[in-house]
């Protein structure tokens, strides 16, 4: 919903007539919305405060001073006076809309829910609300109403090229391909430099096999955004360059950071995601109570209980941070920390277990994770992790269009092997389906050999 009460301001001295008439007020309201159009925030505050002394019931100017806390990054004198602006009779609309908003920054997303609802109840055919409803649906994991309420969203506003590219992005993650390549390709439609839009299309494209045309999408989102890691990373997924030694940290992050609310519905309902449990069962044999674990890229902690029996304690770390926020509601870590793994470890302690369920097939030099996690390995110390399996023994790893990399079993045991781990366990199974086929993957258990005497140790807690 746009809204005049949202542009900034900074600040002036100016003198308020003596005389206070209606007239006064709204003089004072239109020099202060001028001030906040200009960026004068300290001056727009003054005057919307003085109009509000006089008249504190108008709903325009309470909204507008909520605006300039917002951007002043004062949030919460923003909700009260949005609050206040809300609860009138009748209440204001646009202030409802932008307590709903500052809701959704804050992660309360059933809390904008209900403001949304309440409002599209008294006015329907606001299409930025029904495109924000959504956004929140997608939230909190619920994507039959999100792609209802896009739906919305583009029926009432046809011209918003966020709401179709929404409504794709809900699409794809019904496996509606087809469908979300059209709704993507209407948000270029309306906005042809649409960077976003352009990259879901080549995604779509290439889930369909159409390299050529996804190719030409990942160009137009360089054309715009030259140094986006994440297309051009997908145009080597296509073999249009050198592969990559490991996918963009923050196109990893973006991806689990988008489906996070929906990550576990359709990893293990639609993917028939596997791993976590195939990769337990292999390494229970070398379990023992009161371990140091360390779940690295635990992602929403998919068969953390599995391991919390053994475990005295265990740390998740990823790359996404709602990815966490969807691990900590299980409740089973004792810590979880936003992490990339590439980067220099550094903890307090070493640790006895450290897996990882389908989290090196965003890296195709695993050289430096298996170097680090040895490091921070007990000697004696277990680790356990899943690949996705390269059939052709010459290659140490290969990118897929998938933007997934696979890796050769000799490739596996030669990296284990220089970094002191010896193969323990080794196995072939289906860990998940894509495009409705299965995904041949390798599960590894591996043990970091003792050296002369030294016996295993447990070191003191901390990260």
């Amino acid at each position: 919903m746009t809204n005049e009460d949202m542009t900034p301001s900074h600040s002036k001295k100016y003198s308020i007539p003596s005389k206070r008439t209606k007239n006064d007020s709204e003089h004072v309201f239109k020099k202060a919305s001028l001030a906040h159009k200009k960026g004068r925030l300290a001056e727009a505050g003054k005057g919307y405060l003085e109009v509000l002394r006089r008249k504190p019931d108008w709903g325009q100017v309470l909204n507008a001073l909520g605006t300039v806390f917002l951007d002043q990054s004062r949030p919460d004198k923003a909700k009260k006076v949005f609050e206040k602006a809300a609860d009138l009779r009748p209440p204001y609309f646009p202030a409802w809309y932008n307590l709903a908003r500052l809701k959704q920054r804050e992660n309360d997303h059933k809390g904008a829910i209900s403001i949304y609802r309440a409002m599209l109840e008294k006015q329907p055919g606001i299409g930025e609300a029904w495109n924000n409803l959504g956004v929140a649906y997608r939230e909190i994991g619920d994507q039959d109403e999100a792609i209802s309420c896009f739906r919305r969203a583009v029926a009432f506003a046809p011209d918003m090229a966020e709401a179709w590219n929404n409504l794709g992005v809900a699409q794809d993650e019904f496996n509606m391909i087809g469908n979300a390549s059209k709704s993507y390709r209407k948000a270029i439609e309306i906005r042809s430099d649409y960077a976003s839009a352009h990259f879901n299309l080549g995604i779509s494209l290439q889930k369909l096999r159409r390299f050529k045309e996804a190719e030409e999408h990942y160009n137009k989102v360089l054309e715009t955004k030259p140094d986006d890691e994440a297309a051009r990373f997908m145009l080597q997924s296509l073999g249009t360059s050198a592969t990559p030694d490991a996918a963009p940290v923050e196109h990893v992050r973006r991806i689990f950071d988008r489906c996070a609310g929906t990550f576990e519905r359709i990893l293990v309902k639609d993917l028939e995601y596997k791993t976590p449990e195939l990769l337990f069962d292999l390494v229970r044999p070398y379990l023992t109570e009161e371990m140091n674990v360390l779940d690295l890229g635990c992602g929403t902690g998919l068969g953390a209980q599995l391991y919390r029996p053994f475990a005295k304690r265990l740390i998740g770390l990823d790359v996404s941070s709602k990815m966490l926020e969807k691990a900590a509601e299980k409740k089973i870590y004792n810590r979880l920390k936003v992490f990339d793994i590439l980067q220099d470890w550094g903890f307090l302690q070493k640790f006895d277990l450290i897996y990882s369920s389908d989290v090196f097939v965003y890296f195709g030099n695993l050289d430096t994770i298996i170097r680090s996690a040895s490091s921070y390995l007990v000697y004696g110390g277990i680790t356990a992790f899943s690949v996705e399996s390269l059939e052709d023994n010459n290659m140490g790893y290969r990118l897929f269009p998938s933007g997934r990399y696979a890796h050769s079993r000799t490739y596996i045991q030669d990296c284990l092997r220089r970094h002191g781990l010896q193969l323990m366990e080794e196995t072939k199974a289906d860990i998940r389906k894509q495009s409705g086929n299965q995904v041949k993957g390798l599960l590894i258990v591996a043990k970091k050999e003792v050296c002369g005497d030294r016996i295993l140790r447990k070191r003191e807690d901390g990260i």
